[in-house]
Order: C-alpha cells, then structure tokens, then sequence
C-alpha cells in the first residue's frame, strides 16, 4: 500500500522534546496527522542548536529534518 501525498498531511505535532546539553542538541518526535491513517506517523528527530533558538525556528528545523529523514513519501 503506497502512502498519500506530502500535501494531504491535516496537521504536525512536535510529541516529545527534550534538550541535550551533553550534546547541545534537541531531540523530538515529530507526528505527521494525514487522512487515511489510522495513528499518526512518528519521526525521532535531533537537531543541533544552542538552546535560545527561537521557537520558530525549531519547529520548522524539527519539521523539515523529519520530513527528511521519515516521510518522503507522504
């Protein structure tokens, strides 16, 4: 069964995020919500950055690098 297209995604959550000082780093898991799914698809994600990063900019980091990595498809 082939997944729906990127552009049906309904909504993305950022479901669990924690900075790593040892590794000034955030790791999360990002959930993609898209029709036809009956759980949303969870992506872990880690992206290095200091910890006064806006959160606009984390969020979208944090999107982007799970659309890389988890989600091609969709």
């Amino acid at each position: 069964m082939e997944a729906p297209q990127m552009h049906h995604a309904t909504a993305t959550r950022i479901a669990r995020l924690i900075y790593n000082a040892a590794q000034r780093r955030f790791e999360a898991v990002v959930e993609f919500f898209t029709p036809g799914l009956v759980e949303p698809l969870r992506v872990p994600v880690r992206i290095n950055a200091a910890p006064g990063i806006s959160h606009r900019q984390l969020t979208r980091a944090l999107t982007r690098e799970a659309q890389r990595r988890g989600i091609g498809g969709l």
